[in-house]
């Protein structure tokens, strides 16, 4: 699946966007942090943007937040 990875440079805050190719959202991210890194940025990601444009959740994510609370 193709998702578009959004984010900033955590350093010079400056917008990063790039469609990835994966299995699930978490090797999307994992795969645009790479590339970020290759390019010198520290990703910050804001949203990971499946088909239909729908904005997506990482099930990692939900699961470190609920043991937060």
């Amino acid at each position: 699946m193709t998702y578009l990875i959004v984010g900033l440079d955590r350093n010079t805050f400056a917008r990063w966007h790039q469609h990835v190719l994966a299995g699930d959202v978490a090797r999307a991210k994992q795969i645009a942090r790479a590339r970020a890194a290759a390019q010198g940025v520290q990703l910050l990601i804001a949203a990971v943007i499946g088909p239909n444009s729908c904005v997506l959740a990482d099930p990692g994510d939900q699961r470190a937040s609920s043991e937060a609370a």
